[in-house]
């Protein structure tokens, strides 16, 4: 005890006079007790480590406050730095050279010369240019017409000549001048193969050769020919092949290696002016300047007239300049980041020795800690600081670190050299913009100098472990995977394409360079009440707003994106601009805005396309409202008081003028014609403007052609420009209501709602509120009618009748409700029969000569399972027994006939109507990601916890390597097709739910690094195996499921073979997905879900005989399992009916 009291006093004595300032008071009758608004008394003053402590936390919130203002200076100033090293316009106007040559982005450094050696004084006989009659149909293929063994004197060290079947260069213009006034390329080639198999070893006719595949724009057969022309020609022509040798290299951006060669031709001839000039323009975009400037001015001397170098030499001179710019902002750069690190670690333990004060402080009122504005405002009460400011200004430095982090910065930008350096600039500058349009309002704050004098005091310890807040960053909460995707979208649009000079584009004058909801915006998502609410819709809630639900949840309603969500103004375009102010009637005759028929919209309507479906269209009021406010510039009163015929002619008078770009009058002209109920000439007008329209505008276009084919019944078309409507602009309320009305009509009850929250949570008053009705109607009406939260079924039911004819099929857990024409029934209705897919199942054929076929036993293959080697590596005795399983399969549908058991079953045979037939295409994928779904629930996999704790790697794609042993499995499971695959967007949803962590680029690296430290976790490397597979990571799959399988314990074999059919499946690659599921089903013969997947495998390659049986043997063991049930009545409508969805097309 005695003790105890002995620290009580030693830790009072240490206080600062400041804490006793603050925390004692002496009352008037001259008593000394603490104040009672003294942030010095604790909650629990028995908490002997928190009393110690509270004097170190305060000094840590002095002290950092401090440190972090000075810190942000610096910040401040490097970030000023930056802004002005990426102002290029600036920077380039400041030096006279850089005024003198012009724009520099139009300068051709890959410019080059079609020297056919006529300039070195080759003489005319030489050329044989003496027939005047020329084929065209032969070309001059020089590996063919002679062989040319390696040979160091051709420059075969050089890796550009090495690997020579990559090289890629862009078609040249013209013939050379010698030979253009004769003949045209094609017969310039055919006479080129006539002279050197003449004369195998011309190298001038080589060149030639060389020159005829440049214009070609074959840089592989130039090359060739390039080789043999420098191999045979004299020393006093080397220069002229090595000249062309040189510019391919050049051309095909190998340019180290061209400046190699190109040196070896001015070494031959340093009095030819081209070979100087070819060579001064690798030098600048190798980024020796000094070198480039030296052989313009040799060039120059040659040829003083010579124009072109004149103007390249005075760009290089501007660059020269640039350059050192550049490098001070790669510094710059360099110097920002490590800064806002710092800033970033030390912030962090400033705001949690916030926390940790404030959590043993006694409060008045119930305080949450750990909502850090709470805190900051709190602890600015407290001390006096202006951490809230401070706090403000770290927000935004946690944007700028967020900015340099993500996909949008590409560290390759600051490590382009020579002319290419000032693009990355160009970069810079518009990510430098972007973020400047995305920062926060800066605060203003200032400390007096004197009270920086504790700037520098070190962070100080605490006694005992330090207080860990895991959530109290409520600000920066991982990015989710639409955000990650708008990031990459963003980087896509705005790289370099190899080869291409970027040109300024022109500015329209509509044009305010401001989206409303540009790919960097964020989205909040503790505002909407769906978001906030666990139990959301409430019971109560739904009964309230019942009398608010749209008369008819699945009417379309026509959709229309607005010009000024992609930052474009119409201003006067349709008043002052065209002479008629909106107060004033247009006068007569009044005139339509037509547009030039489409032909592709013609045919289309003239060969009556029978509509996918039929629903109600909603009134165009919405459309109407928009078309008002473009009319009249936003004053609504005087629009109404116009007739539609008038807005027309006031559309027709702009496009007659050109008053405004043509896809701008074309969209508008979309509008008026929507407005009239014209969807015809509305899509005349819009596949029109589709051709003129800028890419960054095309989603304006897409998402009006997406919205009218929808109107119209035209499913597949609508969803097609949907997607690609979505991919351009993924926050876009508009495109996200199509896609919500699309997964409507198509019963994807989740995505469907999914959408209608996006459009919510970006602008709540979207089309005058009616999303929300929407919204609310049906997640009412799936709660009341699915029990979308708690799915209540009986004993083996997972469906739930909602009409007549129709039911709605959910997973397990209540998600991803869709509607279909499969029949479920308990197990009373099982026993007494009705439905179409049941009759089917049970149907016998009266005749007795024809084998029972319809009895298909569990056990067919026990004598796989009997003769199954004990060893994978075995490779010959698991050959011979996977063969017998082939074989007893054979054997099963032989007994058949030739035509298979199923081939004669006819419509009168069964209670199968066409009707029932419309959506087999859906069952099967639907079913197929519900099987995956259930595959990784099944597995039972863990780890999630592990991995979403494991901090992520410097990799950020799984490293996943297979022993290196002789498999069966894995060698065969190596050897698929894992070329161009794709993102499957639903699948990584998935996944990234499971993991409830929705920054998918972060997941990889967590699973990654998790692989690295636990390379034989056969749990993690099929993780890693499907986050690969679902982002589109073909190898990367295939490696990493290879090497699950290898590490896998006996009872989990299956697991990776079954996976990869799966992502094979979604990747459209059918028959590699055929033989591993036959291969899964070897493994384990007795498995419903491997015999699921290869039954599926057979029905997406026609083969619906097989297709039936395994179906049917799947059901064998389960006759209740959904997916092999649905994806047989899905088969037999495909193998009675055809395929609908085709002749659709056809039709």
């Amino acid at each position: 005890m005695n003790y105890i009291k002995f620290l009580w006093l030693f830790g009072l004595c240490t206080v600062h006079a400041t804490t006793i300032a603050t925390h004692w008071m002496v009352t008037e009758t001259g008593l000394i007790q603490p104040r009672a608004d003294s942030p010095f008394i604790m909650e629990h003053p028995n908490d002997l480590l928190a009393f110690l402590n509270q004097d170190t936390r305060w000094d840590n919130i002095h002290n950092l406050y401090y440190d972090l203002y000075n810190r942000q200076q610096i910040i401040d100033q490097l970030w000023l730095d930056i802004e002005k090293g990426t102002e290029v316009t600036t920077i380039l106007t400041s030096n006279q050279h850089c005024v003198r040559v012009g724009q520099l982005n139009i300068i051709d450094w890959y410019t080059s010369f079609l020297e056919d050696g006529k300039s070195k004084g080759v003489p005319d006989e030489d050329f044989l240019l003496r027939e005047t009659d020329y084929g065209d149909t032969d070309v001059p293929d020089c590996k063919k017409i002679s062989s040319l063994t390696f040979s160091m004197f051709a420059f075969e060290h050089l890796e550009g000549l090495n690997q020579r079947e990559n090289l890629s260069i862009d078609p040249e213009l013209s013939l050379p001048e010698q030979i253009t006034p004769i003949m045209t390329v094609d017969p310039f080639g055919h006479w080129l193969a006539a002279m050197l198999r003449r004369n195998n070893s011309s190298w001038l006719h080589y060149n030639m050769a060389s020159l005829y595949w440049r214009v070609k724009g074959n840089a592989p057969k130039a090359m060739e020919c390039s080789r043999r022309a420098v191999h045979y020609a004299p020393r006093k022509y080397k220069d002229i092949a090595l000249l062309s040798m040189g510019t391919i290299l050049h051309r095909s951006k190998r340019t180290e290696d061209a400046i190699v060669v190109l040196r070896a031709a001015t070494d031959h001839d340093p009095t030819f002016t081209y070979n100087h000039f070819s060579l001064a323009n690798a030098y600048a975009v190798f980024g020796d300047f000094n070198s480039s400037l030296k052989h313009f001015a040799e060039c120059l001397k040659l040829n003083p007239t010579f124009e072109l170098a004149v103007r390249h030499k005075i760009a290089v001179l501007c660059h020269l300049y640039v350059s050192d710019t550049i490098e001070e902002l790669k510094e710059t750069l360099q110097k920002l980041r490590q800064e806002l690190t710092e800033y970033a670690r030390r912030e962090s333990e400033w705001l949690k020795s916030q926390a940790a004060f404030l959590r043993t402080m006694k409060h008045e009122e119930e305080f949450d800690y750990r909502n850090i504005d709470n805190n900051c405002k709190k602890m600015t009460n407290i001390t006096g600081l202006k951490i809230k400011e401070l706090k403000l200004q770290g927000d935004r430095n946690s944007l700028l670190q967020y900015f340099l982090d993500s996909p949008m910065y590409n560290d390759q930008w600051l490590k382009e050299k020579g002319v290419l350096a000032i693009e990355s600039a160009g970069n810079l500058q518009k990510l430098v913009k972007h973020i400047r349009q995305n920062s926060p309002k800066e605060a203003t704050l200032k400390i007096r100098p004197e009270k920086l004098k504790v700037a520098e005091v070190e962070v100080l310890k605490e006694i005992g472990p330090t207080p860990i807040f895991p959530d109290i960053y409520t600000d920066m909460k991982e990015k989710t995977l639409i955000e990650v995707l708008a990031a990459a979208e963003f980087r896509k649009n705005n790289e370099r394409k190899p080869g291409q000079n970027k040109k300024e584009s022109e500015t329209s004058p509509f044009e305010t360079g401001v989206m409303m909801y540009p790919p960097t915006i964020k989205i909040n998502r503790n505002h909407q009440d769906f978001d906030v609410d666990a139990d959301w819709p409430s019971t109560d809630f739904c009964k309230e707003n019942s009398p608010n639900f749209p008369e008819n949840l699945e009417a379309i309603y026509p959709t229309f994106m607005p010009f000024e969500n992609k930052g474009i103004r119409l201003m006067t375009l349709l008043t002052d601009m065209i002479g008629v102010p909106a107060s004033v009637e247009h006068e007569l005759p009044w005139h339509p805005p037509t547009c030039p028929p489409d032909k592709d919209i013609t045919l289309f309507t003239q060969k009556k396309v029978k509509p996918q479906f039929s629903s109600e269209v909603a009134g165009v009021g919405p459309l109407r409202r928009k078309l008002h406010e473009y009319v009249a510039d936003g004053d609504l009163a005087a629009a109404q008081r116009m007739q539609d015929a008038e807005i027309g002619q006031r559309i027709y008078a702009a496009m007659q003028k050109k008053l405004a770009p043509k896809w701008i009058l074309y969209t508008l002209s979309s509008l008026y014609w929507r407005v009239r109920s014209n969807n015809i000439n509305a899509l005349h007008c819009l596949l029109n403007a589709g051709r003129t329209v800028e890419n960054k505008y095309r989603d304006i276009v897409l998402t009006s052609v997406a919205s009218i084919y929808l109107e119209m019944g035209y499913f597949d078309e609508a969803f097609t420009v949907a997607e690609e409507a979505f991919r351009l602009s993924l926050f876009e309320p508009a495109t996200n209501f199509i896609l919500a009305e699309l997964n409507m009509i198509n019963k994807h009850r989740k995505t469907h709602l999914i959408h209608l929250k996006q459009v919510l949570r970006v602008e709540p008053s979207f089309m005058g509120g009616i999303v929300r009705k929407l919204l609310i109607g049906w997640a009412c009406i799936l709660k009341q009618v699915n029990t979308v939260n708690e799915v209540e079924l009986e004993e083996g039911e997972v469906c739930s009748r909602v009409e007549t004819g129709t039911n709605m099929v959910c997973e397990k857990d209540g998600s991803n409700c869709q509607m279909s024409n499969v029949k479920c029934f308990s197990s009373r209705e099982r026993e007494s029969g009705g439905g179409a897919m049941v009759r089917m199942l049970e149907l016998k054929d009266e005749n007795s000569q024809r084998p029972d076929v319809e009895r298909i036993e569990s056990d067919v293959f026990d004598h796989v399972i009997r003769n199954m080697p004990a060893e994978s590596s075995d490779k010959v005795a698991h050959l011979k027994n996977y063969d017998a399983m082939l074989r007893t399969m054979d054997k099963s549908l032989n007994v058949c006939g030739k035509d298979g058991c199923y081939s004669e079953i006819q419509l009168d045979n069964i209670l199968l109507e066409e009707e029932d037939c419309s959506n087999q295409h859906l069952q099967l994928s639907y079913w197929l990601h519900v099987s995956f779904r259930q595959m990784l629930s099944e597995a039972d996999l863990g780890l999630v916890q592990e991995i979403t704790a494991t901090p992520p790697a410097g990799r950020k794609v799984p490293d996943c390597r297979a022993p290196t042993v002789q498999d069966f499995f894995i060698d065969r499971m190596i050897t698929v097709d894992t070329a161009g695959w794709e993102p499957v967007f639903s699948l990584m949803h998935q996944l990234a739910e499971m993991f409830n962590f929705y920054d998918y680029t972060t997941l990889g690296s967590k699973i990654a690094k998790y692989v690295e430290s636990h390379p034989s976790s056969w749990s993690a490397l099929m993780w890693a195996g499907w986050w690969c597979g679902a982002g589109g990571r073909g190898p990367c799959a295939a490696r990493c499921l290879c090497a699950a399988h290898a590490h896998a314990p006996a009872h989990a074999h299956t697991y990776a073979l079954s996976g990869l059919v799966a992502l094979l499946h979604m990747q459209s690659k059918q028959k590699d997905a055929k033989d591993i599921s036959y291969l899964a089903l070897y493994s384990s013969p007795k498995s419903k879900n491997e015999a699921f997947l290869v039954a599926l495998s057979h029905t997406l390659l026609v083969e619906y005989d097989r297709a039936i049986w395994m179906y049917r043997y799947a059901l064998s063991f389960d006759d209740k399992f959904l997916p092999a049930s649905a994806c047989l009545h899905a088969t037999m409508c495909l193998m009675i009916f055809g395929d609908a969805k085709q002749r659709n097309k056809e039709n």
